[in-house]
């Protein structure tokens, strides 16, 4: 009886014992098998741009001699990080036309400031240059305190929002056929989130024999974006 008891108590004792060493064996048989993986995502975000422009149109009646002002507002939200610039130019200026006609007779026009021709950069004076009080054009320039400054070339447009000062540059409407039409621009890499928004005025005055009546025309603006 006592070898019975003893042979069953090494038998449990062997019994354990193998217990042990499977569960040792397939612990480390999943421990050495047991791995990750990597899963890469990818995904390409479009250019989106929302670009509009509202105006402030010129007031009331001209009277001749007495120079009236007007703007309109840029606004660009756009996420691309590769630039951008606003384009202008007047639907119907081109020789022999100008941008605005009177409405019951579009061979009389008021008269355009020069074309706007922009620097090659925007470090580079274009030909926008100073009015005074009494010229009498239709003229518009990019404004330096209403506005994103990293937008404003001041090399094109001056340094000064104040009438007839010396940093107060103006050009007329450049036309349909120019090939440069550009009036501001961010660099490329320059990205913010954030909506830039920019003011452009309108200058007009005419002489004291500007046919009487009702004068009209269009102006495109164009955002470009890579």
């Amino acid at each position: 009886m006592v070898n019975f008891l003893k042979n069953t108590k090494n038998d449990v004792n062997l019994f354990m014992v193998a217990v042990a060493i499977t569960i040792m064996v397939f612990l480390g048989i999943y421990a050495k098998y047991a791995g990750a993986e990597t899963e890469a995502l990818s995904v390409t975000v479009e250019t989106v741009s929302i670009f509009s422009v509202d105006t402030n149109n010129f007031s009331g009646s001209l009277t001749p001699g007495t120079p009236n002002f007007a703007t309109s507002t840029i606004s660009v939200l756009t996420n691309t990080a590769g630039g951008w610039y606003v384009e202008l130019y007047g639907q119907d200026r081109a020789t022999g036309n100008t941008t605005m006609d009177l409405s019951t007779d579009a061979s009389v026009g008021l008269t355009d400031d020069t074309e706007w021709i922009p620097g090659a950069a925007t470090t580079t004076a274009g030909n926008a240059a100073l009015i005074t009080s009494g010229d009498d054009v239709l003229a518009f320039r990019a404004m330096s305190a209403s506005g994103t400054p990293r937008f404003l070339s001041t090399a094109w447009w001056g340094t000064s929002d104040t009438k007839y000062a010396a940093g107060n540059l103006w050009a007329g409407f450049a036309s349909t056929t120019a090939t440069n039409k550009k009036i501001g621009q961010i660099s490329s890499g320059d990205y913010n989130s954030g909506t830039a928004l920019n003011t452009v005025q309108y200058y007009l005055d005419v002489s004291a024999d500007q046919k009487t009546g009702s004068y009209d025309g269009n102006l495109i603006y164009t955002l470009v974006t890579p």
